[in-house]
């Protein structure tokens, strides 16, 4: 396992959480035991699970950074077991979580996750020169 941890129970008791609501100017709430996301204008109330603010946390922590697939799912589950299909699934919920917003998660294949916002270059342009960096690195 890597050194990247999160030692909170939940990420209802966590101050971090707060970051994604700064980077991506939504509310991040928890209701009877389940986590919502709200967009700004308070007119979209999207359920999601907490593996899934776990990612957007660490994602947005790393912004514009390529991000190991092994990273993220020590991050999220912290060592548990976790089947082929967890991570696919989860960056699922994370892209349908942004669909309202300008950020994406982009695959880099064999490699791991970008996050970006895509709002300031066509998505293609965008997508083309986290390649070239990826590359580089």
């Amino acid at each position: 396992m890597s050194n990247i941890e999160c030692n909170k129970i939940s990420c209802a008791f966590c101050n971090e959480a707060h970051i994604i609501e700064r980077k991506l100017n939504v509310s991040v709430k928890l209701s009877n035991g389940k986590f919502y996301i709200l967009t700004s204008d308070e007119q979209g109330k999207t359920g999601c699970s907490q593996n899934a603010v776990r990612a957007l946390c660490y994602l947005c922590q790393n912004m514009d950074t390529l991000v190991s697939k092994s990273d993220l799912e020590d991050f999220i589950w912290q060592g548990g077991g976790v089947s082929m299909s967890s991570l696919p699934v989860l960056i699922h919920e994370v892209r349908s979580l942004l669909k309202a917003t300008s950020f994406e998660v982009v695959t880099i294949r064999n490699r791991g996750f970008v996050f970006h916002n895509a709002k300031h270059k066509g998505i293609t342009g965008q997508r083309n020169i986290i390649s070239r960096q990826v590359v580089n690195i």
